[in-house]
């Protein structure tokens, strides 16, 4: 954006060099004779050192005023982006987890995709009609891809479910996800300790992960 002038500033610039213009007109139309009278010398000299200053004060930087606006902080502290429960894979909506087994799970995610870019998304609901179809959705929502896993547990419904994609399903069948939720979670999950049922299954997974992959 080109700098705005002030008036004041205008004043100084173009009144003298208006003052001199006039003066080199009449110089024209009379001669060089009317430089030789030392008056008008002097007060030539002094309009063009007026011009002279006129011109700096333009080119000046303004200053901002009082009541301006601030210039902008260039030792700001940077943005970064933060952490957030979104990003995490476990969905705890019936309040059935402790913070120290969600802490568990998200860090297994991790050493997961670290080590074969996969994961194990973890949801808790209270009485959904079709727990299948709310695990798929879930999934879904999570971003999971072919060769994840999700373990749903309807709290108040008092059933489980375990779900895996579809480029493993050929290698991991439904009836892999039925023994290994059964074996698994039953005994926990039937003693009300939704921790250790949901550890001791992604456990399992986890080392199923390490298997498969060699």
């Amino acid at each position: 954006m080109s700098p705005v002038f002030p008036i004041r500033t205008l004043f100084l610039l173009v009144i003298p060099v208006a003052i001199a213009a006039i003066i080199l007109a009449a110089a024209g139309r009379r001669g060089a004779g009317v430089f030789k009278k030392q008056g008008v010398a002097w007060g030539l000299t002094v309009l063009m050192v007026f011009a002279a200053i006129g011109i700096g004060y333009a080119k000046a930087p303004v200053k901002p005023s009082a009541n301006g606006p601030e210039p902008p902080q260039t030792n700001a502290p940077a943005a970064y982006p933060s952490d957030s429960p979104s990003d995490s894979f476990v969905w705890d909506n019936a309040n059935a987890l402790s913070s120290r087994t969600e802490q568990e799970l998200d860090r297994r995610n991790e050493r997961l995709w670290n080590a074969h870019s996969v994961s194990i998304g973890v949801v808790t609901c209270d009485n959904e009609r079709d727990l299948g179809d709310y695990a798929l959705a879930c999934a879904e929502k999570m971003g999971l891809g072919g060769y994840d896993f999700l373990v749903a547990l309807d709290i108040a419904g008092e059933n489980y479910w375990l779900v895996q994609g579809d480029d493993i399903r050929r290698v991991f069948t439904d009836d892999d996800c039925s023994d290994y939720a059964y074996d698994c979670m039953e005994k926990h999950f039937a003693a009300g300790d939704y921790d250790n049922a949901v550890l001791k299954l992604t456990k399992a997974l986890e080392d199923w992960y390490g298997n498969y992959y060699g």
